[in-house]
């Protein structure tokens, strides 16, 4: 069969790229490995703009704010006045996105495992001519790979759920480490149980999850691991474009990519027809947050736990800051307003930037 578009992948980034090109009258075929839509590792935290482009009606619970655990045990809540994300459900989000997208004349084609890929046919169970090809197929994209579209890097990740009593008004983010070199760990209250997890740089990723389940006296059900893109490939080369956790478009701060997959799909349908400008707006409307994302962590790598604790006091001095300026996207503007308020601190960011 022949389609105008192929997508691989029928995740965020794939549905929303399905259901914005459907709707402009294209026919798009989505090929998802997965005999089911919605099988997704993911903490489901997301900003009021991705509520607002998705238009879901999957969110299981509102979060004001944030508890901050340093290494050295010191704590600090963040927000706790108003609502600053949201918690929803990723399977029923996701299944959502591709009921819009198949209402739009979109056709899914589930289990399909894509094999190989020429000029404009790829093969699987069966044979797909198309005219574009769009790679939504997640960090270790095939689509990617197959065109040499950019290496990345990745961070390891797992999760599980459980039953222990936390503030469902608030997520918990623990940095050490001693137990997430390379990231952090989380909680995450979806009304109901609470979503725990942690991310590493390094290997031995179950121990870890291990020590903070203890750390926490808590047991977990359901768990599951995944990979976090870091890093951003190129955006397209000829008729393959890519969109979403394929391209790289997650926050190397966080780890959080779904509103950047529902921008970039948008943005792509938009610019269907250039794709040297869907790259060049979605830069301007958001690349440009995850370049600097990508520097953020590249100095966090570098820090040891008592660098974390030396920069608690002076974060706890500055909540005031923190709360006009934080944002759940755009991460990086409340450090460059935190650092405009403490410049001397950059002197004791150097000899960091230098380690090796």
């Amino acid at each position: 069969m022949r389609f105008d578009v192929a997508v691989v992948g029928g995740s965020v980034a794939g549905s929303m790229s399905a259901y914005e090109l459907s709707r402009r009258g294209y026919k798009v075929v989505v090929l998802e490995k997965n005999r089911e839509i919605g099988k997704k590792v993911c903490g489901g935290l997301v900003s009021w703009r991705a509520i607002k482009l998705s238009k879901t009606e999957s969110v299981l619970n509102d979060i004001k704010g944030a508890y901050v655990f340093f290494p050295n045990g010191k704590e600090i809540c963040i927000g706790g006045d108003k609502t600053h994300a949201y918690v929803i459900d990723r399977e029923r989000f996701d299944k959502e996105l591709a009921e819009k997208a198949m209402a739009e004349g979109a056709e899914y084609k589930l289990g399909f495992k894509v094999e190989k890929i020429y000029e404009k046919k790829l093969v699987g169970k069966e044979k797909i001519d198309f005219d574009c090809l769009i790679g939504a197929d997640g960090a270790r994209s095939f689509v990617a790979e197959k065109y040499e579209m950019g290496r990345i890097d990745y961070i390891n990740a797992i999760q599980g759920e459980s039953e222990k009593k936390f503030d469902d008004d608030f997520v918990y983010v623990y940095i050490d480490k001693k137990i997430s070199p390379g990231f952090f760990s989380w909680i995450i209250p979806d009304g109901e149980k609470v979503r725990i997890g942690t991310g590493s740089s390094e290997k031995k990723l179950r121990e870890r999850f291990s020590v903070f389940l203890k750390r926490l006296n808590a047991s977990a059900e359901n768990i599951k691991s995944a990979l976090i893109p870091v890093g951003m490939r190129k955006f397209y080369k000829k008729n393959v474009v890519l969109a979403g956790d394929s391209a790289g478009f997650v926050k190397a701060t966080s780890g959080g990519g779904i509103y950047a997959s529902l921008l970039s799909a948008k943005i792509l349908a938009e610019n269907f027809e250039n794709f040297k400008k869907y790259r060049t707006d979605f830069m301007k409307k958001f690349g440009k947050e995850l370049k600097k994302c990508l520097i953020a962590r590249k100095i966090f790598l570098k820090m040891e736990n008592e660098d974390f604790n030396f920069f608690a006091d002076y974060i706890k001095k500055e909540i005031d800051v923190i709360n006009k300026y934080g944002d759940i996207d755009y991460q990086t503007r409340v450090a460059i307003h935190f650092m405009k308020k403490h410049l001397f601190l950059i002197f004791h960011l150097f000899p960091i930037i230098l380690r090796k």
